[in-house]
């Protein structure tokens, strides 16, 4: 009678410890673990920035160009961000900018316009600046070198200016020239609420 007692509290012991959970174990089919998990899983995605990401104006592809007819001339399509392409036309020894944005017409830029009508090449980037993490971008703003030859004396003499470009507007809304933290100072512009377009 004893033993059999002392039998039946084992097993007692043995089954309280196994319904018993371990710890940082999860119990399967636990309501408040599920939900805990279908939070976790619902946890908004912090999207981070503004960020810069850049393309290359050597990927562009040619369109068309004036060559065949002994012109100096040529357009080239180049792929960019966030359902924008780029439109880089050049002529005469100077380059100008379109933006092309989801199947809508070009809008030009006037950057010849806006560097004083000189020679003018820009540099090899695009920087976009934007809302981002990962694979999601979504720019804001587009920032390019724009090489000018500010002196007729002395074509071969470039200027570094960065073109600050709001695409909300799909205008030019700020020249940086050279300076101390130059590249900063375009970012800081093209991050901060629209300006008013340059004419």
């Amino acid at each position: 009678m004893k033993r059999a007692f002392v039998l039946a509290l084992l097993l007692l012991t043995a089954c309280s410890k196994k319904a018993e959970p371990q710890p940082g174990a999860t119990a399967t089919g636990d309501p408040a673990a599920i939900s805990s998990d279908a939070a976790a899983a619902n946890t908004p995605v912090v999207i981070a920035g503004p960020a810069s990401r850049y393309t290359s104006f050597k990927d562009c592809k040619p369109v068309k160009s004036g060559e065949s007819l002994g012109e100096d001339w040529s357009v080239s399509r180049c792929a960019g961000l966030g359902g924008y392409d780029l439109l880089l036309n050049y002529g005469d020894a100077r380059d100008d900018l379109a933006l092309l944005h989801k199947g809508s017409p070009a809008v030009e830029l006037g950057l010849i316009g806006l560097s004083g009508g000189g020679f003018s090449s820009l540099a090899d980037k695009a920087e976009w600046r934007g809302l981002g993490s990962g694979a999601v971008f979504a720019p804001t703003a587009l920032i390019v070198r724009d090489l000018i030859s500010e002196d007729p004396g002395n074509a071969e003499r470039q200027t570094a200016v960065l073109m600050v470009i709001d695409l909300r507007q799909h205008c030019v809304t700020a020249k940086v020239r050279p300076q101390a933290g130059q590249n900063e100072a375009a970012r800081a512009i093209a991050d901060a609420p629209s300006r008013k377009c340059l004419r």
